[in-house]
């Protein structure tokens, strides 16, 4: 009897196939695992206070013999007025006399004159919100009594926070990360608009459905590209570590939230095919991928 016939030995050829996988999973494991464990302050984007117990304590910087503020030399970064067609009002000043000889000054300019100095200031008209109160009225029938009111539309009853509100608050939540309560706030306490939190969360989640266009095309953007910068940050969605996945080109930034910090993440950010030159820095994850494009494209 030939041995590569043999049903034994066909079974533990695959099993050593499939133990060999699954070593090769639990290596990489490990791996990510011993590089999280030494993950600190000093190596990674971790603030000191996250170090863990017996983390060598980072080298005290000299104090430097610089005064504090702008550096001899430095370009000053001086405010920027805006243009005219943005100004809602001019205040006018007069100079009555001469400062030298006292000489009455004509009030309307001269074509010797220079141009006036300029300041702006910039201020809030008040913020009042706008409440529309919708009523369905009622009529009694004088015939027979019968009560009959008329109904709300639908599409009124499906928002209760207009468009630009909703815009506005999902501004502060989405790229500032207030938190949902202190959105709440900010509602009630610049806007005389209270909301509750469940309103604050649907909120999010209309705008999140209006970008999913926008979003799509920012992820084709990246992916397409020839050259990006690739990255992760840790993030916390409904209590649950997540990953914020981030790619970015010279005019377009996508993120995406993905479950995991592994080629899963990286791929789903970027794709199976991974096309052009990531840069990236050189996470365990992405060394893993820079495999995986190779294989399709060559370039990495």
């Amino acid at each position: 009897m030939e041995v590569s016939g043999c049903f034994g030995c066909r079974e533990r050829e695959a099993r050593i196939v499939l133990l060999e996988g699954r070593v090769a999973e639990l290596e990489t494991l490990v791996r990510d695992l011993t590089a999280r464990l030494n993950t600190n302050s000093t190596n990674s984007s971790l603030p000191p206070s996250a170090n863990p117990l017996g983390t060598p304590k980072p080298p005290a910087k000299k104090k430097s013999r610089r005064k504090r503020g702008g550096q001899p030399g430095h370009p000053p970064h001086l405010k920027r007025l805006l243009p005219p067609e943005r100004v809602n009002q001019v205040v006018t000043y007069l100079p009555s006399h001469c400062s030298h000889c006292d000489t009455p000054l004509s009030a309307q300019p001269d074509v010797q004159d220079p141009e006036p100095s300029r300041f702006q200031t910039i201020e809030l008209p008040p913020v009042v919100s706008v409440v529309t109160e919708h009523q369905g009225q009622a009529r009694t029938c004088p015939q027979c009594g019968e009560v009959t009111r008329a109904a709300i539309p639908r599409e009124v009853l499906s928002h209760s926070v207009g468009p630009r509100l909703t815009a506005t608050l999902s501004y502060f939540s989405g790229c500032h990360g207030v938190s949902k309560r202190g959105v709440e706030e900010i509602a009630e306490a610049v806007f005389e608009a209270p909301l509750s939190l469940g309103t604050v969360a649907n909120l999010e989640q209309e705008v999140s459905a209006a970008l999913a266009s926008a979003h799509k095309e920012a992820l084709e953007a990246v992916r397409a590209a020839e050259v990006k910068s690739a990255d992760e940050t840790s993030w916390k969605l409904a209590g649950k570590l997540c990953w914020l996945w981030t790619a970015a080109t010279a005019g377009v930034v996508a993120f995406l939230i993905h479950g995991k910090r592994s080629a899963l993440g990286l791929t789903a950010l970027l794709g199976a095919e991974i096309h052009g030159i990531v840069c990236s820095d050189r996470w365990a994850c992405t060394r893993g991928c820079r495999r995986i494009v190779a294989r399709f494209v060559g370039r990495i």
